[in-house]
């Protein structure tokens, strides 16, 4: 009996074992499928994080070459997570990403930044949305007949322009003999002077002089925003600056007097600041900064009354037409660009979080001449436009008077005279200036005279024997900050710059890069 009930037991048990196995395995084949679709929930929420961040860094690549549609495709491209692209992965299969380039009125009117076209024409766009989709191949998803997945996503942002970071801008303007030839009608029908002066009034019209919905007076108690200082090449007399920034009663405005590029004492240190200013009663700033340029950030007019806008020629009145060129003295800029870098640091240790620029327009042809200059080296001494007033000038003299100076081309130098301005500009941007140059009928050859066998050597961007348009693009502080009006076979060296070669759609593709694109709430009208 007790032999009979064991094995009636031992089979109970065996049976129950089985039942056991059964319920183990169903139990943890549920327990894997649920851990496999955990692990694939995670995995495809990854790879759409991938994808959002991959488009969000694809629209904002495109957003910053707005308004070239072009470039902006271009951009979207390369910062998408296509094979081959800059965000490709593994994990995101067959990715295509598709721009839509939009005209949206919250663009307009909050941020202020209107529509527009490449060449700079009303019309266009302002915004620009990408949608990107991608497949995901599955890892546990073909155990249930289920291979990829396919995923979208989509950015939406704001091309530059609008107010952002606080700037300092000083704007350095050419007004040599040169500036006063007639343009060719590509620009305006006017001087080449005036053709500049309609860039800067654009500029004027596109910058922030105080806070969003502010009235930008001193008495307002608002802070400045954008503020810009007006400086010229050459250096006028103190007391004759206000010809350039008051409209007379009675007459026509009168001519500055200008001034030779003098400097106080060259046998100081070049990097000393005695060095970089004029002696006193002569000055290359034409106005401090200010930014009583416009009554609010929204206005759509300047204010004609302000002393920079009267140099830049909108006074409103036909007897003041701005910024004069009396000529009589050559280019030397390296001087000038010193000076409005030393001005600018003092601007912005007033005015903290602010950033520095400096915009200058030339032929970037610098040959000042020098009395006593070393004429066998390329400099130029048929006038005294540019001395010392204790010392003796770097590039004058012969090996006999002048034995440690006649060829050395350091600054202050009547040799390498374009050198000369592209380490001043260097030095400007390496202190953090942000340095545009614009090329107005700059040459590709015969110029830079005195580089033509002494001159600095900086990387591969400038030589001896370099011409005024390379002098210029050299001066930028990066290829995207050099644009040029494409005349005299000067063309801008970055891609994206060379379709932009009206001088006002120039100012305003300049302003535009003072700021930076924003990523806007999809569906933004």
């Amino acid at each position: 009996m007790k032999r009979h009930g064991s094995n009636v037991m031992r089979r109970f048990l065996k049976g129950e074992g089985g039942q056991s196995a059964v319920v183990l395995v169903t139990a943890m084949t549920a327990v894997m499928a649920i851990a496999g679709a955990s692990i694939e929930t995670g995995h495809v929420y990854f790879a759409y994080r991938m994808l959002q961040a991959s488009t969000n860094a694809a629209v904002l690549a495109g957003a910053y070459e707005m308004p070239n549609t072009t470039n902006a495709g271009n951009a979207v491209t390369q910062y998408s997570s296509q094979a081959g692209e800059l965000n490709a992965s593994p994990m995101l299969t067959n990715a295509l990403a598709v721009p839509s380039y939009l005209c949206l009125s919250t663009v307009t009117n909050t941020l202020n930044v209107p529509c527009s076209t490449s060449t700079g024409a009303v019309g266009g766009y302002n915004a620009l949305s990408v949608t990107q989709t991608a497949t995901v191949p599955l890892w546990f998803g073909p155990l249930f007949g289920f291979r990829q997945v396919t995923l979208s996503a989509v950015a939406t942002a704001a091309m530059r322009g609008g107010p952002n970071t606080p700037w300092n801008i000083a704007i350095i303007q050419d007004t040599t003999n040169s500036m006063t030839h007639e343009d060719s009608g590509d620009q305006c029908d006017g001087t080449q002077l005036s053709c500049s002066l309609l860039g800067l009034q654009a500029l004027l019209q596109d910058l922030y002089p105080c806070a969003l919905g502010q009235t930008c007076t001193a008495s307002s108690g608002v802070s400045n925003v954008d503020s810009v200082s007006l400086f010229v090449f050459p250096a006028v007399t103190s007391g004759t600056v206000a010809d350039d920034t008051t409209c007379p009663t009675t007459g026509s405005q009168a001519d500055p007097t200008i001034v030779a590029y003098t400097f106080p004492d060259v046998n100081t240190s070049p990097s000393s600041a005695e060095n970089l200013f004029l002696p006193a009663g002569d000055t290359y700033q034409i106005t401090a900064f200010v930014n009583n340029y416009k009554s609010t950030d929204t206005s759509t007019s300047l204010n004609q009354g302000a002393g920079l806008v009267i140099a830049a020629g909108d006074s409103g009145k036909s007897n003041c037409p701005g910024l004069q060129a009396p000529g009589g003295e050559g280019t030397y800029y390296a001087q000038v660009i010193y000076q409005a870098q030393a001005l600018l640091a003092t601007q912005q240790a007033d005015n903290p979080g602010s950033k520095n620029a400096i915009i200058l327009l030339s032929d970037g042809n610098a040959t000042a001449c020098a009395s006593n200059a070393n004429t066998a080296a390329g400099a130029c001494d048929t006038k005294s436009q540019i001395v010392a007033q204790e010392g003796t000038l770097n590039g004058t003299g012969t090996k006999t008077s002048n034995a440690a100076g006649y060829e050395n081309t350091a600054y202050p130098s009547a040799l390498g005279e374009c050198g000369q301005a592209v380490l001043a500009a260097q030095a400007a941007a390496a202190a953090g200036t942000t340095v545009y140059t614009i090329g107005y009928g700059a040459e590709t050859s015969g110029g830079c005279m005195t580089d033509a066998t002494y001159s600095a050597t900086v990387s591969t961007v400038w030589k001896p024997g370099d011409q005024p348009c390379q002098a210029l693009a050299a001066m930028a502080s990066a290829q995207v900050n050099f644009y040029s009006d494409d005349g005299q076979g000067c063309e801008a060296t970055a891609p994206s710059n060379q379709s932009i070669t009206k001088l006002t759609a120039i100012f305003r593709a300049i302003t535009d890069n003072l700021t930076v694109p924003r990523l806007l709430p999809n569906g933004t009208t």
